[in-house]
Formats: C-alpha cells, structure tokens, sequence
C-alpha cells in the first residue's frame, strides 16, 4: 500500500513512506505565489453544516515549467488541461519518465477538454504512475472510457464535490468514493489500481477503503494539521505494512 499526500498539501508537506502529489498545474500561468496565498485566504472556509472544506481556488499555479522545476523525481506530478489541445501539449513538455496525475475533474474550472487526447499519455510506459483523478459524479460511462478507451489502469477515486461556492471535500466523499471502488471492482475485477481519498481522517475511513478494494490511499485535508497527518501516517504504516 502506498500512501499519496494530495495536491496543493504535496507541494508544501513530505513524510515518511509517502508520496507528494505537487500541482494542479496547467500549462499556462494562471497566478503567481501571493495570488494563490490570497485564493486560499479569500475562498478556502470549513462548513460546518456540509461538514468539509469548500473552496473556489481555480487552479492557481505557476505553469507546467516551474512545475517541473519544483517536482522531485520521487514524486508526481498533477496537471489539468484548460483549453483545446492542452493535454497534448503537456505530453510534449513532461518527460516520459516523470509520473503524473491527471485533474480531470476540478469543479473550479469552467472550460472542459477533450478526453479523447488523453490517450497520448499513453505511448510510452516509462511512467510508475499515470493517475486520472476523477470527480465524485463521474458516471460508469465515463469511468469505462477512460478504463476501456483510454487505458487507464490507475484511478484516484475522487477529487472534490461540486457545491454552489466550488469544491467540497471531506467525509462527505466518503460514500461516493465506497460506491465507486464497489462498482469499479465488480466491473473490472483487480486488475486495476485504486488510490482512495476523501475524508480519510483517521484509521476508520481508511480501514473502510481498504476493505472495499482500494490499493492505495490519498491524504487532504487531514494535513491541515500536520501532525495528526504524520501520527495517522505513522499508524497506516504500522498496520498495513
């Protein structure tokens, strides 16, 4: 099992036997570093009624090049496509080496690519990870074409939940994320990778993930608070092996 800190957290936390996720980013530059810090103070708030995180962020980020700069060979890297023919060319500017996830579901960004590039990700195998990061909505439909089609084998199961002020996250995912890891599992048996995360905070959620047939797990918002994400990951660890 391995255990993935989430981006933005990747791009700011590493620990012990984990992997940093660091992005989202695009190939465009969308904002600088006091940008992003004031997207994060301005839309980030924890609701309490939703009971999680909700935030409009929009994918602030440097551009693909300083991406690249600040991403260890260790780690992986999350990209998104913004306009028409992104995808491909991220393809052409990411090494065939460099592991990658692909945001294929943030709920902040208004314009929608074509999925039907995405199969460039996929003429080499060079790659220990090429992640297609999909929303909690996602419909069978979609999940056999990027599984069928594409050729996706490892999935994170999910990014945030669309809500009326952006992306909500927390262990209001927690059933979207069971039901898709019960559905992908009946559907594609255990042939596939599935990274969980979604309201992981603490052994319980993750224990459940586990024994719906995820592989991997994927921390956020747990590491708000370092600590407690370091003790959990200490506890993962000792368990799981």
């Amino acid at each position: 099992m391995k255990i993935f800190i989430a981006a933005p957290f990747g791009n700011y936390l590493s620990f012990d036997n984990t992997i940093s996720v660091t992005g989202t980013w695009t190939l465009q530059h969308r904002a600088g570093v006091m940008k992003r810090l004031w997207k994060i103070a301005s839309t980030l708030r924890y609701d309490f009624k939703l009971k999680g995180w909700v935030n409009n962020l929009g994918l602030p980020n440097e551009g693909i090049e300083v991406g690249l700069e600040k991403t260890l060979p260790d780690q992986v890297l999350s990209i998104a496509g913004i306009e028409r023919n992104d995808w491909i060319q991220l393809e052409s500017v990411i090494p065939e080496s460099q592991s990658i996830e692909l945001n294929l579901s943030c709920p902040n960004v208004s314009e929608r690519t074509v999925w039907n590039d995405l199969p460039v990700f996929f003429l080499g195998d060079k790659r220990e990870w090429c992640i297609a990061k999909v929303s909690p909505l996602i419909t069978p439909e979609q999940l056999q074409f990027l599984i069928e089609e594409v050729g996706f084998t490892q999935l994170h199961l999910c990014n945030t939940l669309p809500v009326l002020r952006g992306g909500l996250s927390g262990e209001v995912l927690r059933s979207y994320v069971l039901n898709h890891l019960e559905f992908i599992r009946n559907e594609w048996g255990d042939g596939l990778e599935l990274i969980a995360g979604g309201g992981i905070d603490g052994i319980g959620a993750a224990s459940d993930y586990l024994a719906a047939g995820a592989n991997h797990l994927s921390l956020g918002s747990v590491c708000f608070n370092p600590w407690k994400t370091r003790t959990l990951i200490k506890k993962l660890t000792t368990d799981n092996g």
